[in-house]
């Protein structure tokens, strides 16, 4: 019998659920690599952010 593939739970602004299969289909959080790695760069961005806020006091 096939195993089964979970898709990322991401949705579009317009409610349409990504098609992506999932990176860690028993984790928690279920994203695609395309998905994970925006949010890798928004966190990315979000800490530089931080830092430079941190830095200029």
């Amino acid at each position: 019998m096939p195993e089964r593939v979970v898709t990322c739970r991401v949705l579009s602004g317009r409610g349409n659920q990504c098609t992506g299969e999932a990176v860690d289909p028993g984790a928690e959080l279920k994203i695609c690599a395309r998905h994970l790695a925006e949010a890798q760069r928004l966190i990315h961005a979000a800490f530089q952010r931080a830092r430079k806020t941190e830095d200029s006091r």
